[in-house]
């Protein structure tokens, strides 16, 4: 059942949302309770600042106008969409290790951040001064902590000031302990400590796109842009990105979804669907099977009922490859139809798996120009 929540002070424009969201119940009609909320401590509660506002199960979609019927018939229709972490990017988290690499995720991110006016948090975490399992609690430590929160502060000023690329508070930063600004987005650094791997998939619950290089400085010991960038793609609670080194952001005008049979799902689609429309961009959804598979066409017609969004001037493209090395295969098609980003399922676990065992995939993951996003399923919502 839907919760459907209307905030408003009972003036016109209250009314004139109420009268809205009955029409289109009546569109639509979906199981759900309309609740009518004028108290202030209650609209302050729900982290309501502007009015009226229209909240579907916990989440504000609209806020400071009345949306119209058909406006708020897409809103309940697509409403699944709505807790996607993926759609409604709002914070990009950047794990950085002072590198070149990093340097490039960075900057990266930050133009996602402008075209989404998403907030940002850099994060550098500390895997190198442990007692057995637990960080030391010694005052060198703490010493150290400023020191590395000092260098990644002018790491970040550093890069975006030689750069033309503008980020999110890039003229203010915050720290962690600080309290961003409300009203604009921001651009906040924090030092965190422990295992990467581990500190990364729990700090991902708070994130809606994790944004890590593929390469980076390190050693034998310490990869956060290698193996580390891998094992998180797959454990993360938000989609990743991937930045190769040499990735420039030029927009995605062609992404290539890789599917297979246990990719189909609904909201998955919708999410990269509703992400390439903010690109403007071309899917291509590639079926990657075995010669003499079968269902191929189901799959097809499948996609085709779940691209409800699509622009009708740019239908989807879908294409079956056949061949031993499935990577190059995607190499080629890539190549020829000048794809800008890869887009996997891991919730699709034996297709991603072979993929990193496969010494070209590894290749094409760590050493490839052309990014890689990660969808996680149903870990990715909200």
């Amino acid at each position: 059942m839907t919760t459907i929540q209307i905030f408003g002070t009972g003036d016109a424009k209250m009314h004139a949302l109420r009268k809205n969201l009955s029409l289109a119940l009546a569109q639509f009609p979906i199981q759900g309770k309309v609740e009518e909320i004028s108290e202030y401590n209650q609209i302050y509660a729900n982290g309501v600042t502007d009015l009226p506002a229209l909240m579907l199960d916990g989440e504000i979609v609209s806020a400071g106008a009345v949306p119209t019927v058909d406006e708020i018939e897409s809103l309940l229709r697509n409403r699944n969409l709505l807790r996607s972490k993926l759609y409604r990017l709002r914070r990009i988290m950047v794990p950085v290790d002072l590198s070149p690499a990093s340097e490039n995720a960075l900057l990266y991110a930050c133009q996602l951040a402008h075209l989404f006016d998403a907030n940002m948090e850099v994060v550098y975490v500390m895997d190198s001064i442990f007692e057995g399992a637990k960080p030391s609690t010694s005052g060198f430590l703490s010493s150290y902590r400023k020191t590395m929160q000092d260098e990644v502060d002018a790491f970040v000023q550093k890069a975006t000031k030689e750069s033309s690329i503008v980020c999110p508070g890039s003229m203010a930063m915050h720290r962690e302990d600080s309290e961003p600004g409300a009203n604009r987005p921001w651009l906040r650094t924090n030092i965190a400590f422990g295992f990467p791997e581990e500190v990364l998939q729990v700090m991902s619950e708070k994130a809606d796109l994790l944004v890590m290089g593929t390469t980076g400085r390190g050693n034998l010991t310490r990869k956060l842009f290698g193996s580390v960038s891998i094992a998180v793609s797959k454990t993360a609670h938000c989609p990743v990105l991937l930045v190769p080194p040499q990735a420039q952001y030029k927009g995605f005008p062609n992404i290539l979804y890789a599917s297979n049979f246990e990719s189909l799902d609904p909201l998955t689609i919708k999410q990269t669907v509703a992400f390439a429309r903010r690109f403007n961009g071309q899917l291509h959804f590639v079926h990657v099977g075995q010669a003499g598979e079968t269902g191929a066409d189901l799959e097809k017609r499948l996609f085709e009922i779940n691209y409800v969004y699509a622009d009708p001037n740019m239908p989807f493209m879908f294409k079956k490859i056949v061949g031993d090395d499935v990577v190059e295969c995607l190499h080629e098609y890539a190549f020829e139809q000048r794809i800008g980003l890869f887009v996997f399922v891991t919730h699709q676990r034996s297709f991603w798996d072979d993929l990193l065992h496969h010494s070209i995939s590894k290749d094409m993951l760590l050493h490839t120009s052309t990014p890689v996003l990660i969808i996680h399923s149903e870990s990715d919502l909200a």
